[in-house]
């Protein structure tokens, strides 16, 4: 049978550092209708052994020496469903997730995004980066009809993306923005609240800092890539207002859901230095070009977790609501080192 979804994950330091994911992708209730294509560079993919263990609709995309978003571009092109799931290494869903994005997929949207949860709260400053990143999908999230879905983890009909042709690659930087030209484009997209994930960042301060700088450069570069260079290196002067505007939509997040989510008062305050940190990235991104800034970009996306992080995550879960807890499916796939 030809699967429904293609799960796109990319590897890219190695294909040791995508199993815990692995494991989710493959622990799904509806896992028969799913194909997983692991995006590996050639010189870091699986054993012998590890192939050998490769379960049916797992399969391994040697990716060669490309870059980040060209590996997603290699896996767009490779993929047989009709659906794609812009998945992160650092983005795990629940068991449900794609039985119910499959479900709501029926009804002929163009692309469903999903509920997140913050799967690291150890410290304010993770909470921040995931209030200023995915607080307009944070749950409890309503689900209906929606403009805008996240620009990864996202599931979006695979021709859509194919029809960017020779601008997927580039679009493929900044998920964003792929997300939103099939918008513009008349692509109709759905919330689905009971489609969840967890989303896991990192915990220190000097890393998150330097993680929503970089986040920055790809969304100034991006946001101004067709525009003169007297209007890029003026764009430095709404810094100020920019930095304001993400720590606005965090806020207004963190009031209608912050709570619930477990996210601490003290994230707020973390955030507007979070947020200073991103609008400092884009007014540099800007000045520096796209082509200048896209070797970075891939730091903000590849952040593997790690078997112990899951089973702190999942600990945390069961004190607060249980809405997450993964207990003995995660930590115990084939795959686990």
């Amino acid at each position: 049978m030809k699967p429904r979804l293609s799960i796109l994950l990319p590897a890219k330091l190695g294909f040791d550092t995508v199993l815990p994911a692995l494991d989710a992708w493959d622990a799904q209730t509806s896992r028969h209708e799913l194909e997983i294509l692991i995006l590996c560079p050639e010189h870091l993919g699986p054993t012998a052994a590890q192939i050998a263990q490769l379960q049916p609709r797992q399969i391994v995309v040697m990716t060669g020496s490309a870059d980040l978003h060209d590996m997603r571009a290699i896996g767009i092109r490779r993929a047989t469903g009709d659906y794609i799931v812009l998945a992160e290494d650092h983005c795990l869903p629940d068991r449900d997730y794609a039985a119910a994005i499959m479900t709501r997929l029926e009804e002929g949207w163009d692309g469903v995004g999903a509920a997140l949860g913050p799967g690291t709260r150890t410290t304010i400053w993770s909470q921040a980066s995931f209030l200023l990143g995915y607080g307009e999908w944070m749950e409890p999230i309503t689900a209906g009809p929606t403009d805008i879905l996240c620009g990864w983890n996202g599931t979006v009909r695979t021709a859509l993306l194919r029809d960017l042709a020779d601008e997927l690659p580039g679009l493929m930087r900044v998920g964003a923005f792929a997300i939103a030209r099939i918008g513009r484009q008349g692509g109709r997209f759905y919330l689905e609240s009971r489609a969840r994930m967890r989303h896991f960042d990192p915990p220190g301060f000097g890393r998150e800092l330097y993680l929503l700088y970089v986040v920055g450069l790809g969304f100034g570069a991006m946001r101004t890539r067709e525009w003169s260079i007297p209007a890029r290196l003026l764009y430095p002067l709404g810094a100020p207002a920019i930095a304001f505007l993400h720590w606005n939509r965090g806020f207004r997040h963190f009031r209608r859901a912050g709570a619930e989510a477990g996210l601490s008062l003290g994230a707020l305050a973390a955030a507007a230095v979070l947020a200073g940190a991103w609008a400092i990235g884009e007014a540099i991104g800007a000045v520096l070009g796209i082509d200048r800034v896209t070797p970075l970009l891939w730091v903000t996306e590849v952040k593997p977790v790690t078997y112990e992080q899951l089973a702190e995550s999942d600990a945390m879960e069961g004190r607060q609501s249980g809405a997450f807890s993964t207990a003995g499916v995660y930590g115990e796939g084939s795959y686990k080192p």
